[in-house]
């Protein structure tokens, strides 16, 4: 993952030349510091019948004008994203959340991906072919 924060204009946060189908909508973003802000979860103690909530909040020059916003997910929305989701590649679904495997090439999510020599993310089956096997591979 790269780090563009230098790049993004809190006040304007939109990528520029990017995303031209939600031009007309308000952008936000949400810096490092704040990203514990995000939150999804049920509106409630969980009970039968309660939407969840995606909540976070966003980035101003002004931390004064920092309001959290929240985004009620009904059962209708969830079921939008999960149409809109389920169809689509792991690569694509964990975008960021994958690397190229530094001995085989294909897609490791990091989640599963054990350090080479190098440090570089790998499968934990080639790093067994390229090194063998490690004691501390057992417990990574």
């Amino acid at each position: 993952m790269t780090d563009d924060t230098d790049d993004v204009d809190p006040e304007n946060p939109r990528p520029e030349g990017h995303y031209p189908r939600f031009a007309g909508n308000e952008w936000h973003y949400v810096p490092d510091e704040l990203a514990r802000s995000i939150s999804l979860g049920p509106a409630g103690d969980g009970e039968p019948g309660q939407d969840w909530v995606l909540t976070y909040t966003p980035e101003r020059r002004d931390e004064d004008d920092r309001k959290k916003v929240l985004v009620r997910l009904t059962a209708r929305s969830l079921h939008e994203l999960f149409i809109e989701a389920k169809d689509i590649s792991p690569d694509a679904r964990q975008a960021g959340h994958t690397a190229e495997c530094g001995l085989c090439g294909e897609s490791v999510p990091l989640a599963k991906a054990v350090p080479d020599k190098r440090e570089e993310p790998v499968h934990r089956r080639c790093y067994v072919d390229a090194y063998g096997t490690a004691e501390w591979l057992e417990h990574y």
